[in-house]
């Protein structure tokens, strides 16, 4: 079994993962020093990619603060663009779910509800960093629907599943086979997969 280390105090995330890959004998751990998920500085950019690898040439460092360089380490960073809302919430959909919530988003919209998510995953292997890219199309919903998931999942409603349900109305297993996450998350795995890693 081979373990990965993933940078990240959102326990949606590590669940997601652990969902995915847990089955094909991967363990998810949180990436900890003294007991606690270290502090990153998060660049200001509107730019995916370049934020996950300036989080995972952090991590890197963190790791051979620790002399763990041989661990991998995984970063991931995922973003809500809102086509009515150009770049918006984007790299900062954090930030604006902490401070105005899915019911903000549903006020700001009119008619035009077209969205998509989008992860960028950044994994040191122990040699070599390598970038992998999920994106799920769809719409924001006009009302908040279902209790699962977390962040936005209760006003998206991803374009390949009928019934316009959104992701918080998915079982887990559903909501990884075509979100952001699962897809960046799958490549990933065909990566370690191939590499022996």
């Amino acid at each position: 079994m081979g373990t990965l280390n993933f940078l990240t105090g959102n326990q949606g995330k590590i669940a997601e993962a652990e969902n995915l890959l847990g089955p094909l004998n991967w363990q998810i751990k949180s990436f900890e020093i003294e007991g606690g998920v270290p502090e990153i500085i998060e660049p200001q950019s509107d730019n995916l990619t370049t934020v996950a690898l300036a989080k995972i040439a952090q991590g890197v460092e963190l790791l051979a603060s620790q002399n763990r360089l041989n661990e991998s380490l995984l970063v991931e960073d995922s973003g809500l663009f809102i086509d009515a809302l150009p770049n918006f919430p984007g790299v900062y959909s954090s930030d604006v779910l902490k401070s105005i919530g899915c019911e903000g988003i549903l006020r700001l919209l009119d008619d035009e509800r077209t969205a998509y998510f989008l992860t960028v995953a950044a994994l040191w292997t122990g040699e070599a960093v390598e970038v992998f890219v999920g994106r799920c199309d769809g719409q924001i919903a006009r009302e908040i629907k279902g209790q699962g998931g977390f962040g936005y999942d209760p006003i998206f409603i991803p374009d390949e599943i009928d019934n316009n349900r959104t992701f918080a109305e998915m079982t887990k297993m559903e909501k990884s086979t075509i979100s952001h996450r699962g897809r960046a998350l799958r490549a990933l795995f065909d990566f370690l997969d191939e590499n022996g890693a």
